[in-house]
């Protein structure tokens, strides 16, 4: 695997879709890789196609041309623009513009229309590869949902322990030692002392 492919798959755009809205028409922008050695940018309406191809020099020109200082900054931006649905589409005649980004770094690359039997086999490979992308996030998904409730099982097994462990009775827990009374005080009262016994006038 080349490092420009290698690239694609950490910046995660060797499979990306994203949809875009221009008015009422809408776009579908999305990226694949073909022979492991071209990246290939395109969108579609559902009826027509366009896109670029860009070999790992090819791209690196494409960088310089938008003034990005390496392929990872490059990537990145597009990472982002796919993630956070910054992407825009202006459409003249045969040709369309994707704009990534806004301002002064937005990068702007232009999509040319492709031949019509080029557009039957995108468009085939399109609807399989989405197909496919849907059954991979439904099985990432029934994964996730079985691991929050396994979490859900063991919180509530460890919440029941400790309940028990609350309700067992603790040493020393129910035995009162007997009050034992102060020397000098009462036992019917013994907030007061004993009286002591009269003893009389001693004669001597």
């Amino acid at each position: 695997m080349s490092d420009l492919m290698s690239q694609l798959r950490d910046a995660k755009l060797d499979n990306a879709q994203h949809v875009v809205s221009n008015g009422r028409q809408k776009y579908l922008c999305f990226t694949k890789t073909v022979d492991s050695k071209l990246w290939v940018l395109a969108a579609t309406d559902g009826i027509d196609v366009w896109s670029q191809e860009f070999d790992e020099e090819g791209l690196d020109a494409q960088r310089d041309l938008c003034s990005v200082t390496s392929i990872d900054s490059f990537l990145l931006r597009f990472r982002n623009g796919f993630s956070s649905g910054d992407i825009a589409i202006g459409r003249i005649g045969t040709k369309i513009t994707l704009t990534v980004g806004k301002g002064s770094s937005a990068i702007d690359i232009d999509l040319f229309e492709a031949k019509a039997a080029e557009k039957k086999v995108e468009l085939q490979s399109l609807l399989f590869n989405v197909a496919e992308n849907c059954r991979q996030l439904e099985v990432q998904l029934t994964a996730a949902n079985q691991q929050i409730e396994s979490l859900k099982a063991q919180k509530g097994s460890a919440s029941g322990l400790s309940s028990l462990a609350d309700l067992s009775p603790k040493k020393g827990q129910g035995q009162t030692k007997p009050k034992t009374a102060k020397v000098g005080m009462s036992v019917i009262n013994p907030s007061s002392r004993k009286r002591k016994a009269a003893t009389g006038v001693v004669f001597d």
